[in-house]
């Protein structure tokens, strides 16, 4: 099991990763933004799926291998603070942002009056996605 986890954990910080080039190239190559947001939006969110199965296999095997004693385990709180990231962004600002997209149209939000609100929570989401990127990388690195 341990084997088989550290390998679906360097799987996910990989895919992590990955995505950030994989959306900068969907952005250069899908003639409008509006579509490349849509293709960009849905990879992302398969990716958040992926992350809270990865998540969920991390706290079984911490559960099980330490009980409740897996409180005073920083890998513990370094999973549990990824989730609330993957679940804020997910279930939180995910919808708000499709949202704004809704209200926007027939325009593009970009060119609503939704441009400025949308533009803040799209970044706090990607530093929220960056800050799960940087500490999925340091459970990577710290899992035995």
């Amino acid at each position: 099991m341990n084997t088989f986890l550290k390998l679906l954990i360097a799987l996910w910080v990989g895919s992590l990763w990955w995505m950030i080039v994989v959306a900068n190239v969907i952005f250069e190559k899908v003639p409008t933004s509006y579509l490349a947001g849509l293709i960009a939006g849905q990879l992302f969110e398969y990716l958040s799926y992926f992350s809270l199965v990865v998540l969920t296999f991390v706290m079984f095997r911490l559960f099980k291998g330490e009980g409740w004693r897996v409180v005073k385990n920083s890998l513990f709180w370094i999973s549990l603070f990824i989730l609330f990231i993957v679940l804020m962004n997910l279930f939180g600002i995910k919808p708000f942002l499709e949202a704004l997209k809704i209200q926007a149209l027939p325009k593009e939000v970009m060119e609503s009056i939704f441009a400025d609100r949308f533009s803040l929570w799209h970044g706090i989401s990607s530093i929220a996605y960056l800050i799960h990127s940087l500490l999925a990388t340091f459970l990577m690195l710290k899992w035995r």
